[in-house]
């Protein structure tokens, strides 16, 4: 976890929020769901949040859709949206055993042969139905008791929400800092600790860090290359999380391997198997993807 202290005005400031924060994560599922729905009215037809953004991107990802249909998608992007917020509220607080019922994995006995037989594990994930959930996958698996389970994430720049995800992340799994991964990594093999970790591959690469081009939505689209060739560098098992919307707040990810030998594959190969497979997840369910985030800031052919 990210050690940088929150400064104790802004602690004092933001209590009332955490404990409003707290308080609605004890709610019931279903009155956080109505929650949503009104949440969902506001930040579609009153703050209009991010709306020019979102409709660029359906456009550009779905030109073979009529205007209409492209407003469907939109206008329950909104409730996804704001259903993924109430469902972070309620993973705060919900039991291992409720949430077991809310978000089930497929295939896991692939991942504890893998880390049984002493090969470390890359998993691609994306914004795709709930990304929070998500990191529960160790409560299915016989080698959570020994192995390392983590995530990567980007650190938040307000200090207080930073902390505050990362303790909701982190209930699960071990957080590792971008900037820290390799490092991270590194230092459980030589400990001999076997380790699955994490990588959010979908969002708008760096300026800075590496980038492929792939086939993706229609289109040639920049995805960030850094989770490639960190599993190259390894050579570790790479797996996806194929994740399917089965109905509200209900999520089913079938764990797929990609290959079990990186460094064998051609420079943007993996990235481009990534990109089609999560093409597949969002076809299958437009609305669950995280169509307000500016990901073809960099352009595409």
């Amino acid at each position: 976890m990210n050690d940088a202290p929150v400064p104790a005005p802004m602690r004092v400031l933001m209590a009332p929020l955490g404990l409003l924060l707290l308080l609605l994560g004890h709610l019931p599922l279903r009155l956080l769901y109505l929650l949503s729905d009104c949440l969902a009215f506001v930040a579609r037809d009153m703050v209009r949040y991010r709306r020019t953004l979102i409709r660029a991107n359906l456009a550009l990802c779905f030109p073979e859709k009529s205007e209409s249909e492209r407003r469907g998608i939109e206008h329950r992007f909104y409730r996804h949206l704001t259903d993924y917020f109430v469902e972070t509220l309620k993973f705060r607080t919900m039991s291992a055993r409720k949430l077991k019922r809310h978000m089930t994995f497929e295939n896991t006995e692939l991942i504890d042969s893998t880390l049984a037989s002493g090969r470390d594990i890359i998993i691609y994930t994306s914004h795709f139905g709930n990304w929070e959930w998500i990191t529960s996958m160790g409560l299915w698996c016989r080698e959570s008791a020994t192995a390392k389970f983590s995530h990567v994430y980007r650190p938040l720049r307000q200090p207080w929400f930073n902390r505050w995800f990362l303790t909701l992340r982190s209930r699960y799994n071990v957080s590792i800092p971008m900037k820290r991964v390799l490092r991270q990594l590194i230092s459980w093999r030589h400990e001999g600790t076997r380790f699955i970790t994490g990588f959010l591959s979908d969002q708008k690469p760096s300026h800075a860090g590496k980038v492929y081009t792939v086939p993706f939505m229609g289109g040639d689209t920049p995805f960030i290359g850094g989770t490639e060739e960190l599993a190259a560098k390894l050579d570790a098992v790479v797996m996806i999380f194929d994740t399917r919307v089965l109905s509200r707040g209900r999520y089913m990810s079938d764990i797929r391997l990609l290959t079990t030998s990186p460094r064998s594959l051609e420079p943007g190969r993996l990235t481009a198997m990534y990109a089609a497979c999560l093409e597949q997840q969002i076809r299958s369910c437009p609305p669950a993807y995280l169509w307000s985030h500016n990901r073809w800031r960099l352009p595409r052919k």
